[in-house]
């Protein structure tokens, strides 16, 4: 499978080839015989589905990636990142990895991710839980000036690369902390299990594992008009889960989930954005009653 393969227990990791890049994944076979495809958020790894892992090994055998530029896959050359990437790179390991028929399970980039994939191959998707990742119609004038700051500032985001690939924390407990605002919910220990998979160790301490580059943003957006006709493709029952406390609230979240038949929608208690770190025994028992009620385990 991958060009560096190896097992520990039930869980193979490796890398495989997409567009030219090396990009990580990890394979847990717990003897299911169904698939879970998990599809991780924008800056995260695949790795920080880890308060799920056992949860959803008693149903599924478990099948994750880090999409190029992120966790420890290869970041880009050259050009500038965009939502056809992972796209590209999801299809890719879907393509190698996955058997005919799969779950999805994304969060944040990867729930839009995997609400698109669902209306792209909805004969092959038996099930989609989004947790979070949805976006309102785009204002156009708001999408206009956003465009042109992205083309005033591309190019001093590629000169400033290389200085901002140098930013390094002297430890673990010190990127903690860098990331304590963003999860403000976190016990101390769920956090030091975040920040060890979201950086990595260089001569002088540690970094994260993201390419900062790709907090510029892409120049452009999958059309809306063409992002709803897929939601509407999509065939198999789908779950979404907001937090009742995220940052990301849509603007007409009616209008979005219009979109969505077989629809089960749930906001979380005392959860944020990454209510998978937030609330991860509370996700667990929606989850599962989504899964068990719609006679999918």
């Amino acid at each position: 499978m991958g060009s560096t393969e190896i097992q520990i227990g039930k869980t193979v990791k490796g890398t495989f080839e997409s567009g030219g890049y090396k990009l990580s994944y990890s394979i847990r076979n717990n003897g299911k015989g169904r698939a879970l495809l998990q599809l991780h958020g924008f800056m995260d790894s695949s790795d920080t589905f880890v308060f799920q892992e056992e949860f959803l090994s008693e149903y599924f055998d478990l099948y994750r990636f880090d999409y190029r530029g992120h966790g420890d896959s290869e970041w880009l050359r050259e050009g500038f990142y965009h939502f056809m990437l992972p796209l590209v790179d999801t299809q890719s390991f879907i393509s190698k990895f996955l058997p005919e028929k799969f779950h999805i399970l994304g969060h944040s980039m990867g729930g839009g991710l995997g609400s698109r994939i669902a209306g792209l191959v909805p004969e092959r998707v038996e099930s989609l839980v989004c947790l979070e990742g949805f976006s309102s119609l785009p204002n156009p004038e708001k999408e206009r000036k956003r465009f042109r700051s992205w083309l005033e500032t591309w190019e001093n985001s590629l000169a400033g690369r290389e200085r901002k690939r140098q930013k390094s924390f002297r430890n673990v407990e010190e990127a903690a902390s860098r990331l304590s605002p963003v999860y403000p919910r976190l016990p101390k220990e769920r956090l030091l299990v975040i920040a060890t998979y979201l950086t990595k160790p260089v001569e002088d301490g540690f970094v994260w594992k993201s390419d900062p580059i790709y907090k510029s943003g892409p120049p452009v957006f999958i059309s809306p008009q063409f992002t709803r006709h897929l939601w509407e493709s999509v065939s198999c029952p789908v779950l979404v889960v907001y937090g009742k406390e995220t940052n990301l609230p849509l603007d007409d979240p009616k209008e979005v989930f219009s979109h969505l038949r077989n629809l089960t929608y749930i906001e979380l208690e005392e959860a944020g954005h990454n209510m998978h770190h937030d609330r991860p025994d509370l996700l667990a028992k929606v989850m599962e009653g989504f899964y068990s009620g719609n006679s999918l385990v």
